[in-house]
C-alpha cells in the first residue's frame, strides 16, 4: 500500500502535463444510427438531404426485391451532385460530427444552396436501412469511381464483444475501399444498401412518396432544380415515378403573413366578426425572428371536394410544416394509422380533442412556415430529427403559429353559426311561403267554386298537400332546435368531464394524506386497544378519524356528482355556491397547501343556469390559483362580489406569480399554459371563458388586488332588472 502511494506521488510530481484522449466504443454506431434515427422515412430523408447539399439536380431512389427478406434486396440512392474525393471521404464523410458545412454555409456556385445538413451524423441513417453499405462517388474530371465498403454487421459483432468486457473501439474498425474505372464526364454519388433491415410494401412507398413530396417548399425557387424519382421493380405504380408536391387546391380560405425587417414588424392574423373576414395587423417581430406563414383552411365542403378528388385520402391534408431556406425542417416520421402515434409537434390535434371543440386539427389545414438560418438562428433541429430543440424561441414560435390558427377557428365558429341561422331562417321562410300559398288557394277556390266546380277537387288536393308540407316544415324547425340543444348539452357535459382532471389532480394528494392519517390512527387502535392507559388517545384518535372521514366523504361526493351531470337549469345562490366550494369542498386542499382564503360576497345573487357548469368556473379558478401559489410563502386567495345596476361583478384573486401582460388574452386559449411542469394542461381557463361566455358574461385579467404580485380575474354576469 505504501509503495503504491509512493508511485502515485512520483507520477504526480514527474508528469504534471499528462493527457487523456476520448475514445469511442464500437456501440457508438448504434447510438448514432438505428437508435437515434427512429424510422425509415427519416433515414431516407437524411440521405436525400445530403444529395441536395451536394448540388445534385437529380436524385433516384431505387428499390429492388424489397417485399421479402433475401440476399438480393437492395436500396440504391443515386445523385448527380459534385461527388467526393478520397480526402472528402477520409476527412469529412468518415469524421463524426464534422463542421465542414457549419464553416461554409452555402454550396458552390451557381447553386448557392444553404446547407441543410449540419450536425455530421446524417450519414449514419444508412444503418437504419441495411447492414451493408457501399459508397460509390466520383468528381467531374477524374477517371475512376471511389468505392468504400461499410459493413455494419461487422460493427455489430464487435459490439457484442465489447459488451463482454472486451474493449472494441469504433475508430479501430477498418473499412475497405477500391477504385472502378469511370468516364471523366461523370460525377455524383451512389449509396448502395444491401442486407436490408425491413421489408417494404406498397403502402410504405406511398408514405415515402408523400413525405418526399414535401421536402422542398412549394414557394421556394430552387434554381437549378432539385428533382426526385422513385423506382421499384416490385410494384407497377412505382416503376419510375417523379416525386412532385401536391398542388394546393380545393381549400375554402387562405391567408398569408410576412414581415418588414426595416420597420421591425411582423404581420399577424385576426378575425373581424363584424364582416366575417380574416385580416392582418402589424406586431413587433418576435423573439424567434421574422417568418412567412401561409395557411390553407378546408371547411367541411372543401374537405369533401378534396377527398372526392383524392379518393377520400384526407391524410393529404396534414397540418403545418416548417421550412428552413426552402427545405423542410420539421421532423420526418412514417404515417401512423393510430392517431395517438402520429407526429403533431405543434399540438394541433391535442387541442382539437377529436372535434369536440371549435379548434382546427391537422386534417383541416395545410400550412407552410418559411424560416431562414439568418433570421431564425435559434430554431434548431434536434439531433434525432424528430423535433426541434426545446428552447424559449421555439416555444414562442409554436405559440405564434397557434395564435394565427385562432383567426381561422373564430371563422369556423362564425361560418357554422351563420349556416345554422341560414338553415333555420330558410325553414321559417318556407313555412311562411306555404302558409301564404294556402291563403292564395282559398282565394282561388272562392273565385272558381261557382264558375268551375270541377276545380274543387284539384284545389282540395293542393290544400291537403300544402298543409302536410307546412306540418313537415314545422317538425323540421322543431327538430333543428332540439338537435342544437342536444349539441350544446353534450358540449357542457364534456366541459364538465374535462375540468374534473384539474380537480382530481388537486384532491388526490389531499385524499391520500387523509387516508394515510386514518391508517396511522387506526393502526394505533388496532395494536393497543383495549388498554386503559391509552383511553384518552383512543377518544382523541377516534374523533380525528371521524373528521378525516367526513372530509373524504365530502370530496368523494363532489367527485361522484360528475357521474350524473344534470342538463336541466335550476335556481341557486352564487354566494352560497362559492362559499360551499371555498369553506367546505376545498378546505382540505387549502389546509394541506397552507392557503389563507377570504370570502367577501356583499350581495346575494340568484341565477338560473346549469349549476354544475357554473361550479366548474370557480373550481378551475381555484385550481389555477393553487398552482400559482406553489412557491409562495404567504399564500392567499380572495373572492369578492357585489350587485351593480345591470350586472353582478365577481373578483377572484391570488398573490401567486401572476400573469404577464402579453398573456392576458392568450391564457384563455385551449392548451395554453405556463404551468405544464406542474401538471397544468391549459384546459381550465379555456372552459371558464367558454362557460362565462355562454351566460353572455365576460371574464378578463385586470391589475392584481395584491399589488405587485398575483393575478385578479374580473367576471361580469349581466341580468335584466
Amino acid at each position: 500500500m505504501n509503495q503504491n502511494k509512493k508511485t502515485q506521488e512520483e507520477d504526480n510530481n514527474n508528469n504534471n502535463n499528462q493527457t487523456l484522449q476520448w475514445r469511442f466504443d464500437v456501440n457508438t454506431f448504434r447510438l448514432l444510427g438505428r437508435d437515434l434515427i427512429t424510422d425509415r422515412v427519416t433515414a431516407v430523408f437524411e440521405l436525400v438531404k445530403n444529395c441536395y447539399d451536394a448540388n445534385a439536380k437529380e436524385v433516384q431512389i431505387q428499390f429492388f426485391n424489397i417485399t421479402k427478406k433475401s440476399e438480393v434486396q437492395k436500396i440504391i440512392i443515386s445523385d448527380n451532385g459534385i461527388g467526393m474525393s478520397f480526402e472528402d471521404i477520409k476527412d469529412k464523410w468518415m469524421v463524426v460530427g464534422t463542421n465542414s458545412k457549419r464553416a461554409n454555409l452555402y454550396s458552390d456556385k451557381p447553386f448557392n444552396r444553404k446547407y441543410v445538413g449540419e450536425k455530421g451524423i446524417g450519414r449514419f441513417a444508412v444503418d437504419k436501412l441495411g447492414e451493408r453499405v457501399q459508397i460509390r462517388t466520383k468528381q467531374l474530371g477524374t477517371d475512376a469511381w471511389l468505392c468504400v465498403n461499410i459493413n455494419w454487421d461487422e460493427y455489430e459483432e464487435l459490439s457484442k464483444n465489447s459488451v463482454q468486457n472486451q474493449l472494441s473501439l469504433f475508430t479501430d474498425v477498418k473499412n475497405t475501399y477500391t477504385y472502378e474505372k469511370g468516364d471523366i464526364n461523370e460525377q455524383g454519388t451512389q449509396i448502395i444498401i444491401s442486407k436490408v433491415s425491413d421489408e417494404w410494401q406498397e403502402n410504405d412507398l406511398d408514405r415515402l412518396y408523400k413525405e418526399l413530396s414535401t421536402l422542398v417548399s412549394p414557394f421556394y425557387p430552387v434554381s437549378p432544380p432539385f428533382d426526385i424519382r422513385m423506382k421499384c421493380n416490385d410494384f407497377k405504380n412505382y416503376e419510375d415515378v417523379p416525386v412532385k408536391p401536391e398542388p394546393l387546391k380545393y381549400y375554402s380560405h387562405h391567408a398569408e403573413i410576412s414581415f418588414d425587417k426595416e420597420q421591425k414588424t411582423q404581420e399577424s392574423l385576426v378575425f373581424n366578426e363584424s364582416n366575417g373576414q380574416i385580416e392582418k395587423i402589424n406586431v413587433e417581430i418576435k423573439s424567434f425572428g421574422p417568418i412567412i406563414l401561409r395557411i390553407y383552411y378546408f371547411n367541411e365542403s372543401a374537405k369533401r371536394r378534396y377527398n372526392s378528388a383524392y379518393k377520400n385520402n384526407d391524410t393529404r391534408i396534414d397540418g403545418i410544416k416548417i421550412y428552413r431556406d426552402g427545405i423542410i425542417a420539421t421532423p420526418f416520421a412514417e404515417y401512423e394509422a393510430d392517431v395517438n402515434k402520429r407526429r403533431d409537434i405543434l399540438g394541433l390535434d391535442k387541442r382539437k380533442w377529436s372535434g369536440t371543440f371549435d379548434t382546427i386539427g391537422t386534417r383541416e389545414v395545410i400550412g407552410v412556415v418559411d424560416i431562414t438560418k439568418e433570421n431564425n438562428p435559434n430554431i434548431i433541429d434536434a439531433t434525432n430529427r424528430q423535433d426541434f430543440i426545446d428552447n424559449k424561441e421555439y416555444s414562442a414560435l409554436k405559440e405564434f403559429i397557434l395564435e394565427q390558427l385562432t383567426a381561422f377557428e373564430e371563422l369556423k365558429v362564425y361560418e357554422r353559426t351563420a349556416k345554422r341561422s341560414e338553415v333555420e331562417n330558410k325553414l321559417i321562410d318556407a313555412g311562411s311561403n306555404v302558409k301564404f300559398f294556402e291563403k292564395e288557394l282559398d282565394k282561388i277556390f272562392a273565385d272558381l267554386k261557382t264558375s268551375s266546380p270541377q276545380a274543387k277537387d284539384v284545389i282540395d288536393l293542393l290544400k291537403n298537400q300544402s298543409q302536410e308540407l307546412h306540418t313537415t316544415i314545422n317538425k323540421a324547425i322543431a327538430e333543428q332546435k332540439r338537435f342544437q340543444k342536444e349539441v350544446e348539452r353534450k358540449e357542457k357535459i364534456f366541459y364538465s368531464i374535462v375540468s374534473m382532471q384539474e380537480y382530481a389532480s388537486l384532491v388526490a394528494h389531499a385524499v391520500r394524506t387523509s387516508i394515510a392519517k386514518v391508517k396511522h390512527l387506526a393502526e394505533f387502535l388496532k395494536v393497543n386497544f383495549p388498554n386503559p392507559q391509552f383511553d384518552d388517545y383512543f377518544k382523541l384518535y377516534a374523533a380525528q378519524i371521524y373528521n378525516e372521514m367526513n372530509t373524504l366523504i365530502g370530496v368523494t361526493d363532489f367527485m361522484l356528482s360528475y357521474a350524473s351531470v344534470d342538463e336541466n337549469f335550476e335556481e341557486f345562490s352564487v354566494k352560497s355556491l362559492i362559499k360551499d366550494l371555498i369553506e367546505n369542498q376545498y378546505q382540505a386542499v387549502f389546509s394541506n397547501e397552507g392557503i389563507d382564503t377570504t370570502l367577501d360576497m356583499k350581495d346575494e345573487f340568484i341565477i338560473e343556469t346549469n349549476k354544475k357548469a357554473f361550479q366548474d368556473i370557480f373550481q378551475n379558478l381555484i385550481s389555477n390559483s393553487i398552482k400559482a401559489l406553489k412557491n409562495v410563502n404567504d399564500k392567499k386567495i380572495k373572492c369578492s362580489g357585489f350587485l351593480g345596476t345591470d350586472n353582478f361583478t365577481i373578483y377572484f384573486s391570488d398573490n401567486g406569480y401572476g400573469i404577464a401582460p402579453e398573456d392576458k388574452q392568450w391564457i384563455f386559449g385551449l392548451y395554453n399554459t405556463r404551468t405544464a411542469e406542474q401538471g397544468g394542461g391549459g384546459v381550465g381557463l379555456f372552459i371558464v371563458e367558454k362557460q362565462i361566455k355562454s351566460l353572455n358574461g365576460q371574464i378578463e385579467v385586470i391589475d392584481s388586488e395584491f399589488g405587485e404580485f398575483g393575478a385578479t380575474f374580473k367576471i361580469t354576469l349581466p341580468f335584466n332588472q
